[in-house]
């Protein structure tokens, strides 16, 4: 079981990443190149990264959805890159995106905010991890938003 304080500091940090990224993004223009560089050839643009987020956030919110509905389910994997090119992410609009990112994030929100002791101890079985409270899987979302929240503040500083 959570502590409180815990709980009550992984679900502010999850509804303020929007605000982070809003900040350290605010008056970039959506044709600035620094939105198609890539430091890394194994990691995405910014442009990408911030897609990426919007796209994923839908994804978080289905397997919890499922995670509360159903006795542990299966969740698969799905591969990030593909789902990159399939969503054609280097083409879509960083500035759209990030709205896209704080409506997906509310949502999830509502839901997160009213889960019980009892509902945050469900579980689901994640391809190639395991089985995953809604516990573990939140603050493992917490810790999917602080490694892209770190690229988008190395990104921004690069660019200054």
């Amino acid at each position: 079981m959570w502590l409180p304080a815990v709980k009550k500091y992984t679900l502010s940090a999850l509804e303020g990443t929007p605000t982070v990224l809003e900040s350290l993004l605010k008056g970039l223009p959506a044709d600035l190149s620094l939105w198609d560089e890539r430091p890394d050839p194994e990691r995405f643009t910014l442009r990408e990264m911030i897609a990426h987020l919007a796209d994923w956030e839908l994804i978080w919110k289905m397997r919890i959805e499922r995670t509360l509905a159903e006795d542990n389910p299966a969740l698969p994997d799905i591969d990030e890159g593909q789902r990159a090119i399939d969503n054609d992410y280097a083409r879509q609009n960083p500035l759209q995106n990030i709205t896209r990112f704080r409506s997906g994030r509310e949502a999830t929100m509502k839901i997160l905010q009213t889960m019980t002791d009892e509902q945050w101890e469900r579980t689901a079985q994640r391809e190639n991890i395991g089985e995953m409270s809604l516990s573990t899987f939140v603050t493992m979302m917490l810790a999917h938003d602080g490694y892209h929240t770190r690229q988008t503040a190395e990104w921004v500083q690069h660019s200054e």
